[in-house]
């Protein structure tokens, strides 16, 4: 999830030549540890990546309490059967779980974990099960890493208990981080990974890095250990790596670890986060979005094309053996209806080019399917929500067959 970043970052932008020059020297991957097969072309991208299509579900989101205005979730970690029902009923497969480690965790000992406030998570794991749904367990904040802190706490008007160190500089918050997976990696051994994968850290980006270049590099290490670690325990074990920074570009630097990238989409963010109450002040600088989205001047600034560009590069990855899905992706409640269906319309499209899976913020709540109080949306009453039924017959007409 996005909060007060760059517009730069929103955008996928990595250079064709920089994925090639990265993976050279870099034997032919061996196969994925799901067992799905490595491709030689891109052509062979629908075999490639897997046809994961779904929501993130928020249960466990977060331990600071103000996030529950803007989300509905009950913040116990009890994931919810009839949205595994009817993500099952309406043709998904797939659910992230942006998870707050310190529901679990001693805040005194942080290589102490209470596992009677785990089981909600084994839950979700029977429940995906159950529906035949696959479970991503996501770290939203890891020991040392959280996309939201950082914020103006004052102007998002949440309140955020940030991390007390850096998982990029304290080694006690790094091997905390490390002992977070190997943790899951025991849990969850045996769980074949097209039921259940793990993804490292939600959107990392290492804001305290002289620039950008450094940040990957600090990244890379804490994710390698991590991945190293997991593999220790469960070999077979699907890792996924959120694009950096802050999910933006495939991490080339991983590409030999075999761990699935996860790019995550809200770009252009003046459509797609417009009037977000945490992306302020940006969201609230904008006017009314168009798409294709037009400047002041009625320039046109992004559209179908500007995003074709950007994940050209993405074509590459299938080609060098690299699997795809997009985490994230989504339009904020406060974008106008007819203008979130002609964006998803268009960018689903690319990423079914791609032959790529996704998954949108919410389930329920303003990035999702229901209750999302778009205004001008035609909602449809079901089960007591309200559900935009235009947006979910919009999304299954773009998945593709397994």
């Amino acid at each position: 999830m996005k909060s007060e970043p760059s517009p730069f970052k929103q955008e996928i932008s990595l250079d064709r030549r920089s994925v090639l020059k990265g993976m050279a020297g870099v034997a032919t991957l061996a196969s994925l540890p799901t067992g799905m097969a490595l491709c030689a072309t891109a052509e062979s991208a629908k075999t490639l990546n897997p046809h994961w299509y779904g929501f993130n579900l928020l249960e466990y989101f977060s331990t600071d309490p103000d996030w529950m205005q803007h989300f509905p979730y009950e913040n116990n970690g009890m994931f919810r059967e009839d949205d595994f029902r009817w993500i099952r009923d309406w043709g998904f497969n797939w659910v992230r779980l942006p998870m707050d480690y310190r529901f679990w965790t001693d805040a005194r000992d942080l290589m102490k974990i209470d596992e009677r406030k785990v089981e909600p998570i084994d839950r979700a794991v029977r429940l995906g099960d159950k529906y035949g749904v696959h479970v991503n367990i996501s770290l939203h904040r890891a020991p040392g890493e959280c996309i939201l802190d950082g914020m103006d706490q004052k102007l998002v008007g949440i309140h955020i208990v940030e991390e007390p160190a850096s998982v990029y500089r304290d080694q006690r918050m790094l091997d905390a981080f490390v002992y977070q997976w190997r943790f899951f990696a025991q849990r969850y051994k045996g769980i074949p990974s097209t039921r259940v994968s793990f993804n490292l850290v939600n959107e990392p980006d290492d804001k305290g890095a002289p620039d950008e270049a450094a940040g990957m590099k600090n990244y890379v290490r804490v994710a390698r250990q991590s991945i190293e670690a997991i593999r220790s325990i469960d070999p077979q074990r699907l890792v996924t790596s959120d694009g950096y920074p802050g999910g933006g570009a495939p991490v080339k630097e991983l590409f030999d670890t075999h761990a699935l990238q996860s790019p995550h989409d809200y770009g252009p963010f003046q459509l797609t986060h417009y009037r977000v109450p945490w992306a302020r002040p940006m969201s609230d600088q904008v006017p009314a979005p168009t798409w294709p989205l037009k400047d002041k001047e009625g320039k046109i600034i992004a559209s179908r094309e500007t995003k074709e560009e950007r994940f050209r590069a993405l074509k590459e990855l299938a080609g060098l053996g690299v699997p795809i899905h997009f985490g994230e992706m989504g339009c904020g409640g406060h974008t106008p209806p007819d203008i979130v269906y002609a964006w998803f319309n268009d960018t689903l499209d690319l990423m079914k080019e791609l032959k790529a899976g996704w998954a949108l913020w919410n389930f329920r709540g303003q990035f999702g399917i229901m209750d999302t109080e778009r205004p001008g949306t035609d909602f449809k009453d079901f089960h007591g929500h309200k559900l935009d039924s235009k947006l979910l017959a919009l999304l299954q007409s773009k998945m593709m067959s397994a």
